[in-house]
């Protein structure tokens, strides 16, 4: 007799979530994934993708789409008050990517492997046991229950167990994709170029070309400036700072659907409690100083997949996932809540040996023809010690 299909309910059909599911339908899971938005689609810019993401997305089929639809920066370069302090990151394999475009691909992937979709579903809860309950009243079974639901989680909120630990920054960020004018364009541009100026107090634009014709700002700012964090964008306080920046600052003004947030870091003492777990935001947001956040997220589901296909107790495979990638998440959180806190990428030559750890991070029993095909350049492997490794995980 062939034995029972899996069947897993997730909530949240964000980056994170799609990529889980669509990890666990071509394992030969039953997926069925809840958004509560009666659409799916992304509003968001832009997003670097970097080498950790680009190998476990190799095992769903959609690196691929990213090396076909997105732009490879020659280098990250650090501007601060106007002159260039370091350039970084020559012949690193990283992907610049247009938030929606990434969806897109993301979504197809899903459909493809056969996930079951369900907009305008909207979940208020889970029960360790393996239910996830919806705000119709409606109590769903499964083997495995997923809450990558974001930083307000409501699968994570239910549950006693996740304990968690929030911390706030002073700092947050507005993010824009906009045309990318003439003078944009050209090799001299296709690079991540990270502006700063820290006086009179801290203002910040990531400016990253996400192909030959968008451009993705993540436009920073103290939250105390509300000037500077208002939307839409105050044109006058931006271009007075990057007077350099000031068409593409202009065209920011005029974008639809931008939002401001701020940043914070959410730890949980746990990543799951039963047959129900957590994942991306929901388990570890963190402060987008580094730009990882997504990326730690979907290599998180890719490997909690691999986990559960180890194990046959699901409850042994979550423990174990978690185990295997608490240190890499929580470091990652760790020098993201640093940085922010100290504005520490603003001098340049940001890429320790932890960061380029972080960033080509590969997680155990990745098949090694998937980790040839993102090759790191000499010099930029990066490395932790033995006392960061033994302090997580």
């Amino acid at each position: 007799m062939a034995a029972k299909k899996r069947h897993v309910q997730i909530a949240g059909a964000g980056f994170v979530g799609l990529t889980l599911a669509t990890a666990l339908a071509r394992r030969g899971w039953s997926v069925t994934v809840h958004e509560q938005s009666e659409s799916l689609r992304d509003f968001g810019a832009g997003i670097l993708i970097w080498r950790n993401a680009l190998v476990a997305l190799e095992q769903i089929g959609v690196s691929e789409r990213i090396r076909d639809g997105g732009l490879w920066p020659e280098t990250y370069d650090t501007d601060l008050n106007g002159k260039r302090v370091s350039s970084e990151l020559r012949g690193y394999p990283y992907r610049a990517v247009a938030r929606p475009a990434l969806y897109s691909y993301l979504v197809d992937a899903a459909r493809e492997a056969g996930v079951e979709l369900l907009t305008g579903s909207r979940v208020v809860g889970a029960q360790s046991a393996g239910r996830l309950l919806r705000e119709n009243g409606e109590t769903l079974e499964a083997d495995l229950v997923v809450g990558a639901d974001g930083v307000g989680s409501a699968v994570r909120n239910s549950i006693t167990d996740f304990v968690q630990e929030r911390r706030s920054y002073r700092d947050g960020v507005v993010r824009v994709l906009v045309d990318r004018p003439e003078e944009f364009k050209g090799l001299e541009w296709n690079r991540v170029i990270d502006f700063w100026t820290l006086e009179p107090d801290a203002m910040r634009i990531l400016f990253i070309p996400v192909g030959p014709d968008k451009i993705y700002m993540g436009m920073m700012s103290e939250t105390s400036n509300e000037r500077a964090s208002q939307l839409p964008i105050d044109v006058e306080t931006w271009s007075e700072r990057f007077p350099h920046l000031a068409p593409v600052i202009k065209l920011a003004e005029h974008v639809t659907g931008g939002r401001h947030d701020s940043y914070q870091t959410n730890r949980v003492s746990t990543w799951s409690a039963g047959r129900v777990a957590i994942v991306g935001d929901a388990a570890n947001a963190m402060c987008p100083a580094l730009g990882q956040g997504a990326s730690v997220g979907m290599v998180n589901a890719i490997d909690m997949a691999a986990a559960l296909d180890e194990f046959d107790d699901i409850e042994v495979a979550l423990q174990a996932w978690e185990s295997r990638q608490r240190t890499f998440t929580d470091l990652t959180q760790e020098i993201s809540g640093r940085m922010a806190e100290t504005r520490g990428m603003a001098g340049g030559n940001g890429f320790s040996e932890e960061v380029l750890w972080i960033a080509g991070y590969v997680a155990p029993g990745t098949p090694d023809e998937l980790v040839a095909r993102y090759p790191v350049p000499v010099g930029m492997t990066g490395a932790i010690s033995a006392d960061q490794s033994a302090g997580r995980g």
